[in-house]
């Protein structure tokens, strides 16, 4: 009966789409889903009782039944959906290829493999942990950061029994003074297990000036959880058109004396969350500082940067 059953299910043909069957909204593709009739399932009693092999030819039969009947349906040109262009809207620009020398491998069984995008001119950056993930957001809030290149071409190097070999740094930093630093990131654990510090000091003379500056170490321990959320915020807000609450702050700002809470400036500015996505702007570019190392909240207390001067003017 089993076998009846199932062979009846794979070759019985298209069925009209009910009147009674919910759409379902996929992206931009509608989905007509029939309800499951007691032809497709005749008990609960005997669908459970049915072994694994033959509940899965039943479902199979379904879906297939499911496409004959979205292939065969005529589409509707007033289903199309329709894209509405604004006449201010910024053009498209299409993201561009990592940099990196190499493709990271994608099979792990205990490390995060991923890409994020760099803000400005839209480019991947690839990256093989979370840790790596973190400093990489770190470092493109840092404003003396003008170009982070992931994965750089490999240097020759002598390891420390003469043999010759070849190293890839996992980031290479370029600076708006004209300096630029080869990063390495590793665990915390590995770092002191395998003397990376020592690995480091030996292939920095080896590095060529043509490449870079020098050579530097980040492990978990160098960015903080708060300095990993705040990154993440300020790579966020950096995204957002002009608003009309970014003149109000800076002329908040340029009022300041000593310490102020965020929530004070956005209740003085009457802007709400604009406001307070001004002030974490501003916080990047360094024109307001955190009198903590702490997440960016309402909360959080700020302070005119003497660096900045009167930038905030």
């Amino acid at each position: 009966m089993l076998e009846s059953r199932t062979a009846h299910l794979a070759t019985q043909e298209p069925v009209p789409i009910p009147d009674s069957a919910k759409p379902i909204l996929i992206g931009h593709s509608i989905l007509i889903v029939p309800r499951i009739t007691a032809v497709d399932r005749p008990c609960a009693a005997s669908w459970r009782r049915s072994p694994t092999s033959v509940r899965f030819a039943i479902r199979t039969a379904i879906r297939r039944r499911t496409m004959r009947i979205l292939m065969s349906s005529p589409q509707n040109p007033k289903s199309k959906p329709t894209v509405h262009v604004s006449a201010d809207a910024e053009p498209h620009t299409p993201l561009n290829r990592s940099t990196a020398s190499r493709r990271i491998s994608l099979r792990s069984k205990g490390s995060l493999r991923g890409a994020l995008v760099v803000p400005g001119k839209p480019r991947e950056l690839t990256f093989e942990s979370s840790i790596e993930r973190d400093c990489a957001l770190w470092l493109l809030t840092q404003p003396g950061i003008i170009r982070l290149d992931d994965q750089p071409p490999a240097i020759h190097i002598n390891h420390l029994d003469g043999s010759p070999g070849r190293h890839t740094f996992d980031f290479l930093a370029h600076f708006d003074d004209g300096r630029r630093y080869l990063i390495a990131v590793k665990d915390e654990d590995h770092a002191l297990k395998h003397d990376v510090v020592g690995f480091l000091r030996h292939i920095a003379p080896q590095v060529p000036k043509s490449i870079a500056d020098g050579v530097m170490l980040y492990t978990e321990r160098s960015i903080s959880s708060a300095m990993r959320s705040n990154a993440c915020l300020i790579q966020a807000v950096r995204r957002d058109p002009p608003h009309p609450a970014d003149a109000a702050v800076r002329e908040i700002v340029a009022t300041i004396k000593g310490e102020v809470r965020i929530g004070d400036i956005v209740q003085a500015s009457g802007h709400g969350w604009g406001a307070f996505r001004a002030v974490v702007r501003l916080i990047a570019l360094r024109v307001l500082e955190l009198t903590a190392d702490e997440r960016i909240t309402y909360a959080t207390r700020v302070t005119v940067s003497t660096a900045a001067g009167g930038e905030a003017a």
